[in-house]
């Protein structure tokens, strides 16, 4: 009867929402944990999370950093735009992680060449991959089926259609 196409508003599917909060929250504790577990060995000191002061060595480092952040958001949605006969758009997806390589690159950088102690590039570098690698286990651990689609997209990009 209504727009739903015959199933009921209580009907739904919702199979999706445990497997991504325990995705989150799983992620998220490792995350932590293996960060917590990298400062002591470092002897780095904890980063506020929003902190201007904290989370950059100077006023270039924050304004290049601005400069990915927007720069990565406008290369990713001009890719969404740009390909958008893709059923699942990989490119999008590869462009943000591509963005997100090269800031953390230009943090470990400047945190190598700037920083009061000298182990806060190795933290920052540690961190970044350590996580990325909790990111990418988790997502394919608690979602088999993105890895799946991922796999597809990629095998489509390298196998151009008749």
């Amino acid at each position: 009867m209504g727009g739903t196409g015959g199933m009921e508003y209580y009907e739904a599917q919702y199979d999706w929402v445990w497997p991504l909060i325990g995705c989150i929250a799983v992620t998220g504790l490792a995350i932590m944990g293996v960060n917590w577990l990298w400062r002591k060995i470092l002897g780095v000191e904890r980063k506020k999370f929003f902190s201007r002061e904290t989370n950059f060595v100077n006023d270039r480092h924050e304004k290049v950093d601005a400069y990915f952040r927007w720069g990565g958001a406008a290369i990713s949605i001009a890719a969404l735009f740009t390909f958008p006969s893709h059923r699942f758009t990989f490119l999008p997806l590869a462009a943000l992680l591509a963005v997100a390589g090269m800031q953390g690159a230009y943090s470990v950088y400047m945190e190598k060449r700037h920083a009061e102690n000298p182990n806060d590039y190795k933290y920052s570098l540690l961190q970044f991959l350590t996580s990325s690698i909790i990111i990418c286990t988790c997502t394919i651990t608690f979602f088999p089926e993105f890895a799946e689609l991922i796999l597809d997209e990629l095998r489509s990009l390298a196998i151009p259609a008749n």
